[in-house]
């Protein structure tokens, strides 16, 4: 298995807030855009070039399985994995959604696995709200060395790599992406609903 993998912080298209954390074999390092440019079209050439095995998306990949017709859902504003992990509704993210799922099918049409997963839970973890999380950017040195520590010695990074905190979520989705290489990832939801991957 390849192991070069992908976790990126999803921002909106133009405004250069989408950054791509990646992992290969041992290195982590970044690539982020300017305001402007086509974030859809950033993700997808990178993958092209670089072909990592999964990426691990901050972004909700499906519809409640109201609006599918699937059998025993109800909920038109949440998904199963949403009231688990208690975050806010995907439709809530509509044309951020529309655009992750249409990316996760061009993604897929490239033979890339692409996965759901959720900063916050990790960030929850590591109680990062108790040095400001997403706070002060005078702040993001200090969370960014607690998620540092969690790292085993072999990965490799430099930390004044993590410029903003969207670089520190990307690092967090690239985790749950570093995990499942070596185990099989915690997830949340209903299968044929869609799953969030930590």
């Amino acid at each position: 298995m390849s192991q070069l993998v992908f976790g990126i912080d999803y921002g909106s298209k133009l405004t250069g807030n989408t950054v791509i954390s990646v992992f290969d074999d041992g290195l982590v390092y970044f690539f982020d855009i300017d305001a402007g440019v086509d974030a859809d079209s950033f993700i997808l050439n990178m993958a092209e070039h670089y072909m990592p095995s999964k990426i691990f998306i901050d972004a909700p990949l499906s519809l409640p399985g109201v609006y599918r017709n699937l059998p025993g859902f109800t909920n038109y504003h949440f998904r199963k994995a949403d009231i688990e992990l208690k975050t806010i509704s995907p439709m809530f993210l509509g044309g951020l959604m529309a655009r992750a799922i249409e990316l996760k099918n061009n993604l897929k049409s490239l033979g890339i696995s692409v996965y759901e997963t959720n900063p916050n839970v990790i960030a929850n973890r590591l109680r990062l709200k108790d040095c400001d999380y997403k706070g002060n950017l005078q702040s993001l040195p200090s969370c960014a060395d607690e998620v540092l520590k969690t790292l085993p010695e072999s990965i490799r990074i430099a930390k004044e790599d993590i410029k903003t905190w969207h670089h520190l979520d990307a690092l967090l989705a690239l985790i749950s992406a570093i995990n499942s290489l070596f185990k099989k990832p915690e997830t949340y939801g209903h299968k044929v609903e869609g799953l969030i991957y930590v």
